[in-house]
Parts: C-alpha cells; sequence; structure tokens
C-alpha cells in the first residue's frame, strides 16, 4: 500500500510559508530601524532578503503592510494585554474604576514612552502625509485602543462609578490627559526617561482632572 505523504508536504509547505513571511519582516524591521520607512521601498527589502519583489508581493501587497505587520509583531500584543486587563466582567455587581484607571494609565505610559513606541510613533508622524500609513495605523492602534477605554467606561457608567455621557468622548479626553505631561516633551527628546515616582504623580493629576469632569 502507498503511504499518502500529502498531509506532510501541505505541512512542510505551510511551514516554509511562514518562516519566508518572519523573513521578510525581520529584514524589513532592520531597515525601517536603520534608514527608516521613508527610504525602505520593496526594492530594498527584496534585495536585502535575496528574492525577486514579485515574491514578497505573495505575501504582502505594498510596504505599509509590511510595516503594520512590524509593529503588531513588536508591540501590538503588549498593547492587547494591556487593553484586556480593562474588560469588565459583565455579572460584577462592583467596580472600583478609579483603582482600575489609574493601574491601567500607569502600565499605558510605561509602555507607550518606551524608546522603541516612540521611534514608531515619529515615524508613522512623520510619514502619515507620505502614504495611507497614518490610517491604516489609526484603524488598528489608537482607534480601537480608544474603543477599549469607551467600553470600560461605559460599564462605570452603568455601574454608577462615572455620570452618564458619551463614552467615545469620555475616553478620547482620558488619553490626552494621561498623555499631557509627558507625550510631547518625550517625542521632542527633552526628556527621555521618567521615574516611575514621576509617571504615578502625573497619573494621579490626570485623574484628579478626569473625575472632577465625569465622577459622580
Amino acid at each position: 500500500m502507498m503511504e499518502n505523504h500529502a498531509p506532510q508536504q501541505r505541512n512542510d509547505m505551510r511551514k516554509k510559508s511562514e518562516e519566508r513571511r518572519q523573513s521578510i519582516l525581520d529584514v524589513a524591521a532592520e531597515l525601517f530601524n536603520e534608514i527608516g520607512f521613508d527610504r525602505t521601498s520593496m526594492a530594498e527589502i527584496s534585495a536585502r532578503l535575496g528574492g525577486s519583489k514579485a515574491t514578497l508581493y505573495n505575501y504582502f501587497s505594498s510596504k505599509e503592510d509590511i510595516f503594520l505587520e512590524v509593529m503588531r509583531k513588536q508591540a501590538g500584543m503588549q498593547f492587547e494585554s494591556l487593553f484586556a486587563s480593562l474588560v469588565v466582567d459583565k455579572q460584577a455587581e462592583h467596580i472600583d474604576s478609579r483603582i482600575m484607571l489609574t493601574q491601567f494609565a500607569i502600565d499605558y505610559l510605561t509602555l507607550v514612552l518606551t524608546p522603541e513606541i516612540l521611534s514608531i510613533r515619529r515615524m508613522l508622524v512623520y510619514n502619515a502625509e507620505r502614504s495611507k500609513l497614518g490610517c491604516l495605523y489609526y484603524d488598528n492602534g489608537p482607534k480601537r485602543g480608544v474603543q477599549a477605554i469607551a467600553n470600560f467606561i461605559e460599564e462605570a457608567m452603568t455601574h454608577g462609578q462615572l455620570r452618564r455621557d458619551d463614552p467615545w468622548l469620555s475616553a478620547v479626553q482620558f488619553r490626552v490627559l494621561i498623555e499631557a505631561e509627558w507625550m510631547e516633551v518625550c517625542m521632542l527628546g527633552v526628556i527621555t526617561t521618567v521615574s516611575p515616582g514621576n509617571l504615578k504623580e502625573s497619573v494621579d493629576r490626570a485623574l484628579d482632572a478626569f473625575y472632577r469632569i465625569y465622577g459622580c
């Protein structure tokens, strides 16, 4: 009886395809870090990878798609874990929104003020007008993040922890408040490190302001 090797062959092909895809992302990440998004091209990526542009386009439709996937690999999982911390059990009779938002804000700032995330953000801002990258990033990053915050705020309103208002607008204002003291100076390199103590104090001030607006 002849053995059917088709399933193993398919698995091997799938593994090779996944390895090739990861190689593309690794090479692209190196180029983005070395020469920036603007100067990196599909031709440059394929040349360093050692293949043709046609092969590259079999995996990704554009340089923007590659960059977004690189970004997702580098930071996406961290953000997903972070926003998962705001998920509220629908059966919970009580939540302490102030405690949960304080810890979330500290963890959020600790992440977004890392050199790696600041570098990505600078690159996105610089290239936003030159390509569709800005819109793609917003839809896949900040917009989803604000929605996660808005969902939590709506739950807090339902539990009587915050006064009833537009959850989306409240989430946008919350994000602006917690970033206010640090984002611009860190983006511009005026400040390169923020101590945990200073971070916590700034979060407390931001939450004081937020609860003056939305507290019951």
